[in-house]
């Protein structure tokens, strides 16, 4: 049997994985050219590119990191991409602020990201592998 922090983390990693993919998902269907535009006046260089890669980044990623493959990579490039935002968007706004959203969701979800890829198997494979006989884990 799995202990309770596995059922936790996996229960965070699963959930940091639907809101990456449904972040992405808003993002492709605001469209490349809103977002670009956005980005753009955020002061972001290479907008364009941004706007086409980090949409599909967020999605797919989110996707993988609910199926639990290489979760300790994506949560490090979720930790870079919302790390960016904060410091490039949100820290201006403050940490709660009445009339946009401030930083405090973004620095959760960073610390989440990075406790996932601290502290998660790297993939399905390592989860099975560290399985013992009769469901008893192992520790690695």
């Amino acid at each position: 049997m799995h202990s309770m922090s596995f059922y936790a983390n996996t229960v965070l990693r699963i959930l940091t994985g639907v809101i990456f993919f449904m972040h992405g998902k808003f993002k492709l269907e605001w469209g490349y050219s809103n977002l670009s535009e956005w980005l753009h006046s955020q002061g972001f260089p290479l907008a364009a590119f941004f706007a086409h890669v980090l949409p599909w980044i967020e999605l797919l990623g989110g996707i993988i990191m609910i199926i639990g493959i290489g979760t300790r990579y994506l949560t490090i490039l979720f930790s870079l991409i919302l790390l960016v935002a904060l410091f490039k968007v949100k820290i201006a706004t403050g940490f709660i602020s009445n009339t946009n959203t401030g930083y405090e969701f973004d620095l959760l979800l960073m610390i989440v990201c990075l406790h996932v890829a601290v502290t998660s198997p790297n993939s399905l494979k390592q989860v099975w592998m560290t399985s013992g006989k009769g469901g008893e884990t192992k520790h690695v």
